[in-house]
């Protein structure tokens, strides 16, 4: 008689603090948690470098571990952090980081330990954690991205060779895989609490959203590169009446180039009347933000390969916003990011420059946009959190019982 697979610690390594912007990975660990699995999270030591940033001054002096939304959360130490200056040091760091995760959990020398990486920047925490069985859950194509190095390189493939099991975000990460990887990988596309953002409709409107006339212009997630800020600006320029409303947190710091660019833009959008920016709110207020727009737009630049350009990254993302758009019945407008051309253009109305833009804000004002409320609610319904983790968690326990 086959029996159940033992629910293993798991210890999960991300590149985000757990209580930053929520995203896939807590959306997942989470619910394991939940279900049982004991789960540990951390985003690694802090970095000697960032000693005047937001994240050093939320780490304690001697670190410890704080057990919270069903998983015991690291918070890690001031004391010994990063210092990439000194290798022997930022390898002790490394190796004494690892050894605490492997002591809250409870795993011991590691067998029967599960280590879930979210990055391969964490490639090299595996020789001291010595996990039974590795996963390597992949939530962008970091092979584009501005800041890839060689030696990242040969940490994912290193990675992608020892893993038991790998997961993406959407089949075009997983194609864009090196090695075995596109072979070995299955695709666990993001979800969303769609049945809490369908519970808000006809929520009263939150006080300074009221403030602001219709019609709105809905985008809610990180305020970063990502967005095609010229487009906005262009639109408020033409559409006064239309007012953008934005909610969530802002990762435009460093110096950078393009992050120099687009703070600017952000500043000028700022600056404009019909352009109204709420910072971040709590998870269970998003609800009823997002269910008092007009149009909901997920506003990011996609460039593609086949314009003559060259392909960026995020081509291939899978917006964490979008089942939770689509679970208020609202209009959704986006740029073509490739699953949403290839799975969800009959509930999507697409647009690629300006004036498809503002023709498709405009169709979905007048007319109601691409598919119907209910059309696009069955859509985000099939694609819960909860559907995802049971995927996931069946994969864990074949992983387990395959060994």
């Amino acid at each position: 008689m086959n029996s159940t697979p033992k629910h293993l610690p798991i210890i999960a390594l991300a590149p985000h603090a757990w209580w930053n912007h929520w995203l896939s990975r807590q959306q997942l660990l989470s619910r394991m948690g939940q279900r049982g699995w004991p789960v540990v999270y951390s985003f690694g030591p802090v970095n000697f470098w960032e000693r005047h940033t937001k994240p050093w001054n939320e780490s304690p002096l001697f670190g410890r571990f704080v057990a919270r939304d069903n998983v015991l959360v690291d918070y890690p130490a001031r004391l010994a952090p990063h210092w990439p200056r000194f290798p022997a040091w930022d390898r002790w760091v490394s190796r004494r980081h690892a050894l605490g995760l492997k002591k809250a959990v409870g795993a011991g020398d590691g067998d029967g330990l599960i280590v879930m990486l979210f990055h391969p920047i964490f490639e090299p925490w595996l020789e001291w954690l010595q996990p039974s069985h590795v996963v390597y859950h992949v939530f962008d194509t970091y092979n584009m991205m501005e800041n890839w190095q060689d030696v990242l390189a040969e940490r994912e493939m290193a990675l992608i060779n020892r893993a038991d099991l790998i997961t993406t975000s959407s089949k075009g990460i997983l194609d864009n895989l090196p090695g075995q990887g596109a072979t070995k990988g299955r695709v666990l596309n993001n979800g969303a609490d769609s049945v809490a953002f369908k519970n808000g409709i006809g929520l009263p409107c939150p006080d300074d959203l009221a403030k602001v006339p219709h019609h709105r212009i809905g985008y809610v997630g990180a305020i970063n590169g990502k967005i095609d800020f010229d487009m906005v600006l262009a639109i408020s320029q033409r559409r006064a009446d239309w007012h953008w409303v934005f909610l969530g947190p802002v990762y435009l710091n460093g110096n950078d180039k393009a992050i120099v660019t687009a703070r600017d833009k952000w500043h000028r959008l700022l600056d404009r009347n019909n352009v109204h920016y709420f910072g971040r709110k709590a998870g269970d207020e998003m609800p009823a933000y997002v269910n008092n727009m007009d149009i909901l737009t997920i506003c990011y630049k996609i460039t593609k390969a086949q314009k003559g350009e060259e392909q960026n990254w995020v081509v291939h993302g899978y917006p964490t916003k979008l089942h939770e758009f689509l679970a208020t019945g609202l209009p959704v407008v986006a740029g073509p990011q490739q699953v949403i051309v290839d799975e969800f253009s009959h509930v999507v109305q697409l647009a690629d420059d300006v004036d498809s833009w503002e023709r498709a804000i405009a169709e979905g004002l007048q007319n109601g946009g691409v598919g119907t409320p209910t059309s696009r609610q069955e859509v985000a319904l099939q694609n819960t959190w909860d559907n995802r983790v049971d995927l996931l968690e069946g994969w864990f326990n074949q992983m387990i019982a395959n060994r």
